[in-house]
């Protein structure tokens, strides 16, 4: 590659990071991107935590809770092969 080849990409690298940047100043700071902007969302949603419980009965036993088991009853202790 030769030096005027390499100034040319490097200017063309320049000229994007200054677009970029330019971009990101139209946004504003306070703007949530990605997966920030959905966090907290489902947090005065009823179904939500009846779907953590149901997770946290799966972690804490291993298996799907049965068909009679509701969100608040207790979780069995798991029973262990020994």
């Amino acid at each position: 590659m030769t030096t005027e080849e390499l100034a040319r990409r490097v200017e063309t690298l320049e000229a994007t990071v200054i677009e970029m940047n330019k971009l990101m100043e139209d946004k504003p700071a306070t703007q949530k991107r990605g997966i920030l902007s959905i966090v907290g969302t489902m947090a005065d949603k009823p179904e939500f935590d009846e779907a953590v419980e149901y997770g946290r009965y799966f972690r804490i036993t291993g298996s799907e809770a049965p068909r009679d088991w509701k969100p608040g009853d207790p979780i069995p202790e798991p029973e262990w092969d020994e």
